[in-house]
């Protein structure tokens, strides 16, 4: 019976010891595998290079016809990944380029190389932290970049934005680009007439913005930018309003036109902070003897063509006057003419 009860303990004993080496084994295989894959390891890496170049006449985008190879160092969690899992799909890295730095390629139509050396700080940039690129082993990627149909339109931009009460836009928005290229299949980019941007919005602006805003995509179109840089200038105003006298320019010899009433009077708002006030002499209000001559409501439009920087949303009351036309005759004096 002390047998048994001895047999049965050590067996116990050994299932228990056999449990904690096998434990134990596996936790230094787990050390030690991440030591290694913690070690740097030389390597050609190879990564598929996505392009976008806009020339006219073709496609934007296109993927290298053979993959970028780059001899470089890196960890092991890094040449475990690319090797056996980002491999599979082809791990890619995506350049634009200006369509001057293609060339191309002789007896082959649509095909354009590009020399690596002109993106090697690029890719160097989007590897960083992952990989140290000892150098490039590709000397040129071949790209296929197949005609299309194309059109330049405008791009507008949607905003939603308020002002502080007297704060107001000092400018119209400057957006760059203000056109692109769009291509694709020749009936779709037909019906396109501008792209838009995604809608930006502010409230209660007081001060000038700028910033980027993407260009919402169109399906089966491709376009030579995803992007535009806004900008807006902001700035505090004061409301104005003054007389100013109107003169008539372009008059016939001997002829004489009299407008009524004789002056007009101008609202505007200014920007806040002139150091100098404004006077009528930094305007200029007149009209135009032949358009009001043949004019057939009798009435002659006034015009600005002198107005200071800094002044803005210039309005004119009345903005149409009453003529009289002297017009003269031969061997006497004017007659008037309505």
């Amino acid at each position: 019976m002390a047998y048994e009860d001895l047999d049965k303990g050590f067996r116990a004993n050994w299932g228990g010891n056999l449990i904690v080496i096998l434990i134990s084994l596996l936790v230094a295989l787990v050390v030690w595998g991440v030591l290694k894959l913690s070690l740097q390891y030389r390597y050609v890496f190879h990564y598929n290079v996505e392009l976008t170049a806009p020339m006219e006449g073709r496609v934007f985008q296109s993927t290298s016809q053979d993959p970028l190879a780059v001899r470089g160092t890196a960890s092991g969690f890094y040449l475990l990944r690319h090797k056996y899992f980002a491999s599979r799909k082809g791990e890619a890295l995506s350049f634009r380029a200006e369509p001057t730095a293609l060339r191309p390629v002789p007896g082959k139509e649509d095909a354009f190389y590009i020399l690596t050396s002109q993106i090697k700080d690029r890719a160097a940039e989007k590897l960083d932290g992952y990989l140290t690129i000892d150098e490039i082993v590709s000397d040129t990627l071949v790209f296929i970049f197949p005609k299309a149909f194309q059109k330049k339109v405008p791009v507008c931009l949607k905003a939603d934005l308020s002002f502080k009460p007297q704060y107001m836009p000092l400018d119209r928005v400057s957006v760059k680009p203000d056109s692109i290229l769009v291509n694709g299949q020749e009936s779709i980019v037909k019906t396109i007439d501008s792209v838009f941007t995604e809608k930006i919005s502010a409230r209660s602006l007081k001060r000038s913005i700028q910033g980027e805003a993407d260009i919402e995509p169109i399906a089966g179109v491709q376009m030579s930018e995803t992007k535009i840089v806004y900008h807006l200038s902001v700035g505090r105003y004061v409301g104005r309003s003054m007389e100013l006298p109107v003169e008539v320019r372009g008059q016939e010899e001997g002829s004489r036109m009299i407008l009524v009433p004789s002056s007009v009077t101008i609202t505007f708002k200014e920007q806040y902070g002139r150091k100098r006030n404004l006077s009528p002499e930094d305007f200029s209000a007149y009209v135009d003897y032949s358009q009001a001559v043949s004019s057939s409501s009798g009435k002659a439009k006034v015009l600005i063509d002198k107005s200071p920087a800094g002044v803005y949303e210039l309005r004119v009351e009345p903005a149409f006057l009453d003529r009289v036309v002297m017009l003269p005759e031969e061997g006497k004096g004017p007659k008037p003419e309505n």
